[in-house]
């Protein structure tokens, strides 16, 4: 009743707003008739008006979204949490399917493992009873739904030896809940416990925030502040399929089974039988839990398997007729058996090999060598792309180093491999080239939005500050994961660290090139060291909007939110048109470069981004009104935040760059007029301000550029080397500051003003001799300080509008990529890449748009100059390098660089998961064993984690003569 109160309350709250804008329009029809103004007039402004009211009207509705009452009752969260986990159901159905599929499971490749039950010490003896024993000797993996279905307390572990086929069991047992499930009912979801820390997450927060990770819709927070994944634990519809306890530290196995013992209320749980064993004798007994035990394949079981699924039938009958001891011990498991039918579907091989002693003595020996000769069997043949040899030496290598907790290959999370130095250099270089490949053409052939450098050796400098900058921002502000919360104190943080970073800068400022002159943006020959500390204020300042705007040093990929919707691409391709017309028209219109140029990219990424092939999951889509309601608050925040940050930095600078200049300034005596300086003649004028005169003529050049609006004259010799000389004076020269045109000159014979501007002699005066230009510019400290403290102030508040900006589109756009229903690897890839030059474009068009309006607003000749555009246009090229695509592309090119992987990486992750060694998880690449992954990353060198090397090949039998059809099954 409160709630219906409140909508009923906000409605009426726009009614009367409407009311009160309509009454405005009648009062400003009759104002306007009595003041006398026609009608075409009159019927203009009410036009006007009454358009504008109607765009504040339909963007306030499609803001706020259909109220429950317009929209019919809202759902209770029962409902919701009904609706998550069917869905929830659908995407576990989709990801383990095609593996299942994948690994002919099941079918008349599958291989059926026995089981038998378990009492106790691994069962709870108090539990009613052990496991009832498979009916008719019947031991498929099947069964064991049977037997979970059969334990009162909901707890099973399925114990087994290496290679027993656990984690096949577990997927199988998955698919067979979800087949038997009702609507609304729990979903059976695999966690592998590689990850899970016992002593640093409980296991209820660990689930949590794997289902959220995973499942992105499933990261959303509800009215209790709870994460809708939590929610379904917390309600029961999460039934958890725990593989894999054996993989948690034996340390950690009593704390883990105490987590167990209290918060898993109904599961599965693989583990290796010895673990397990040890596990309860340390921390007792899972209460309530049964337990079954994998057995050893049957010997004449593995010989039907083996001629029945292979084109060696009379091979494997003749090795399998009488084999050795060791040999049978060997293929008692599945994993070997599958490795041994992969490897020997080779003609040229002969399974008989396995009955040597010499070559086999063990069976342990048997199987390292199955698991050495597996990958480059799998990838001979004829038609294969890569060599043996380096998919073995691959393959090892991304084993050791770039599996993550789970041991999974995630390709957003590669940059992890590199060295930490090169986490950070790597994107700062890319956005940094990013930003030169835009800024130099701009500023040569923009028509003056950029002003030009000085020399190469300045833009150079510039370009390495902006470097610098940008790593020392990324590792100071960025916060590590997009999950890391970001509330008021975190803001604070990035406040206080960004002002010190840039009190840093501030102090080489002011000892290097203190603002004596005060400070002039963009807009003069500014001294060799300033160039490369106001690149390190501008790489901060881009580190900084980034962090607000919520980019992290580990990005996860980005879909794009109108992929669900039906009409969604044709939107985006509508608009995109609309932009690329609005470009043309710009600049058919004005003749503006940079504008319609900006227009005319964005609009065309919008075009190919409706057009392009994308992840289309099954689910809800972002509507309008949430995207819009996204760029609000994301604009607010980032407009408030990178303000205050900007503001606050920008003033710490101005006063220690103020403070340094008044204590130079007031270094030299204050000389009375008339005393003359180094050939300069110290004056006052009629009003009593200070001059100086040249007392002999002075060669001077007057120079045009079109960033500037006004004409400025620089001594002879100075580095103005891409500037035309418009004009030269040769006689005396008189300085001096006037309050209207700042900084002129008198030329006794000559112009003071051309073509009818008042000549700019701020340049001038840098090039005085320094004990004259501090006599001339002597004033209060007070006032020295606010001269340098007033336009950096300023550049704060336009750090403030365009990050608001990026940071609005930013976070209306930041649509999480499920990762777990996603067609692939590759093409979640592909997706990423389409969202962040969709986000990169459209935030450059918004931040570019701001600035040009400020730009007119205040011209060229302000205290900013051009900073405007030399600020909004790393925006987009910042974004580019830090979103998982462009760091992922640096972490390639690392890794082929070193040796460590191919240069194409993902086509040879994709031939990796067709041959059988890689098994997919969505978007994810998994090894097809933990065994597998440990023996490729136990060949794999130490040495080669900082140079690239060549590991020692496998043996000679795991090699030669491998020429199979590289194609192979589970």
């Amino acid at each position: 009743m409160v709630r219906g109160n409140s909508f009923r309350r906000a409605r009426a709250v726009r009614r009367a707003g409407l009311a009160v804008a309509c009454g405005a329009l009648v009062v400003l029809a009759v104002v306007l008739v009595r003041g006398g103004g026609d009608e075409d007039a009159v019927s203009m402004w009410v036009s006007v008006v009454s358009a504008v009211l109607a765009v504040c009207t339909f963007a306030l509705d499609l803001v706020r979204g259909a109220e429950p009452e317009e929209a019919g009752a809202a759902d209770p969260p029962a409902a919701g949490r009904r609706r998550a986990a069917d869905a929830l159901a659908e995407a576990v159905r989709t990801q383990w399917t095609a593996e299942a599929r994948r690994l002919r499971l099941p079918g008349p490749a599958s291989l059926d493992v026995p089981w038998s039950p378990v009492g106790p010490p691994l069962a709870d003896p108090e539990s009613a009873g052990p496991v009832p024993a498979p009916r008719g000797g019947d031991g498929r993996p099947d069964g064991i739904m049977a037997a979970f279905r059969a334990t009162p307390s909901g707890r099973l572990v399925v114990l087994g030896e290496p290679g027993a086929g656990k984690s096949v069991v577990a997927v199988r047992f998955v698919l067979g809940m979800l087949e038997e499930r009702q609507e609304g009912g729990p979903v059976p979801v695999l966690f592998p416990l590689a990850g899970w820390d016992p002593s640093a997450s409980s296991l209820s927060g660990w689930l949590a925030e794997r289902l959220a990770a995973d499942y992105g819709s499933l990261a959303a927070t509800t009215g209790d502040g709870r994460t809708l994944a939590r929610e379904l634990l917390d309600a029961g519809l999460v039934l958890p399929v725990l593989d894999g306890f054996d993989e948690i530290p034996p340390a950690a196995h009593p704390a883990a089974l105490r987590s167990l013992a209290g918060e898993l209320d109904s599961g599965l749980v693989t583990c290796r039988t010895a673990a397990w064993a040890d596990a309860v004798r340390r921390g007792g007994v899972l209460p309530g839990a049964r337990a079954v035990r994998l057995r050893a394949l049957d010997l004449a079981a593995v010989s039907a398997y083996l001629t029945r699924t292979t084109g060696r039938a009379d091979a494997w009958a003749a090795a399998l007729e009488a084999p050795p001891a060791h040999l049978a011990r060997a293929l008692r498991s599945p994993l070997a058996v599958t490795l041994a039918r992969t490897v020997y579907e080779d003609p040229a091989r002969d399974p008989a090999e396995l009955a040597d002693p010499d070559r086999f003595p063990t069976a342990e020996r048997i199987e390292e060598h199955l698991l050495d000769a597996f990958v480059p069997t799998a990838f001979a043949g004829p038609g294969t792309a890569w060599h043996p040899r380096a998919a073995h030496r691959w393959l090892g290598r991304l084993a050791r180093d770039a599996t993550d907790s789970t041991g999974g290959l995630a390709w957003w999370e590669l940059a992890t491999v590199m060295p930490r130095p090169l986490r950070l250099l790597g994107p700062a270089l890319c956005a940094m080239l990013g930003t030169a490949a835009l800024l130099v053409p701009i500023a040569k052939f923009g028509g003056g939005v950029v002003a030009d450098w000085d020399t190469h050796g300045s833009a150079v400098l510039n370009f390495a500050g902006i470097l610098t900058g940008l790593c020392a921002g990324l590792a100071l502000l960025l916060p590590p994961t997009p999950q890391t919360p970001q509330g008021w104190r975190w803001l604070a943080r990035t406040a206080l660290r960004t002002t010190a970073a840039a009190a840093v800068v501030g102090v080489g400022l002011g000892l290097l090139v203190p603002p004596i002159v005060s400070s002039r943006l963009g807009a003069v020959l500014t001294p060799r060291p300033a160039w490369y500390l106001n690149g390190c204020c501008f790489g901060l300042i881009l580190a900084m909007m980034s962090a607000v705007a919520g980019l992290s040093h580990r990005p996860g990929p980005l879909g794009l939110p109108w992929t669900g919707s039906p009409g969604g691409p044709r939107t985006v391709r509508a608009l995109g048109a609309l932009v690329v017309f609005a470009g043309l028209a710009v600049y058919g219109y004005t003749g503006a470069q940079v504008p319609a140029a900006t227009c005319v990219v964005a609009g065309l990424v919008l075009l190919l981004a409706g057009l392009g092939r994308t992840d289309r999951p099954a689910g809800r889509y972002v509507a309008p009104a949430t995207a819009l309601r996204g760029f609000a608050r994301g604009l607010l925040r980032g407009l408030a935040a990178c303000t205050l940050i900007g503001v606050c930095a920008g003033a710490v600078v101005g006063v220690i760059g103020g403070s340094f200049a008044a204590s130079r300034i007031h270094s030299v005596p204050d000389w009375k007029p008339g005393k003359e300086i180094e050939g300069w003649r110290l004056l006052r004028t009629a009003d009593g301000e200070r001059a100086v005169r040249s007392t002999a003529a002075r060669d001077v050049l007057l120079v045009e550029r079109a960033a500037l609006d006004a004409p400025f004259a620089v001594a002879r010799g100075a580095r103005i080397t891409r500037d035309a000389k418009k004009g030269a004076f040769l006689g005396p020269v008189t300085i001096r500051h006037s309050p209207d045109a700042g900084w002129v000159t008198d030329w006794p014979g000559g112009p003071a003003a051309w073509r009818g501007r008042p000549v700019d002699a701020h340049n001038l005066v840098l090039a005085l001799p320094e004990p004259v230009r501090l006599w001339l510019v002597r004033r209060d400290v007070s006032a020295v300080v606010l001269d340098a403290v007033g336009p950096l102030v300023a550049f704060g508040v336009l750090v403030g509008l365009i990050g608001g900006c990026a940071s609005g589109v930013y976070r209306a756009l930041d649509t999480p990529s499920d990762v777990i229903r996603a067609v692939g690897p590759r093409s979640t890839l592909r997706t990423d890449r389409t969202a962040t030059v969709v986000r990169s474009a459209v935030a450059a068009l918004l931040a570019g748009a701001v600035c040009l309006l400020l730009i007119a607003v205040s011209g060229r000749g302000s205290t900013l100059g051009t900073m405007h555009t030399e600020l909004w246009v790393p925006v987009g090229t910042s974004t580019l390098a830090l979103s998982a695509w462009g760091r992922t592309a640096t972490a390639r090119v690392w890794l082929a660089w070193t040796g460590r992987a191919p240069w194409r990486l993902m086509t040879f992750l994709a031939d990796a998961h067709r041959r059988g060694v890689l098994r997919q998880s969505g978007a994810r690449y998994e090894f097809r064993h933990q065994r597998l992954q440990r023996r490729l990353a136990t060949t794999a060198p130490a040495a080669d984690r900082h140079a690239p090397s060549s590991p020692p090949p496998p043996s000679d039998e795991a090699l030669a003569p491998a020429r199979s059809t590289g194609r192979n099954s589970g």
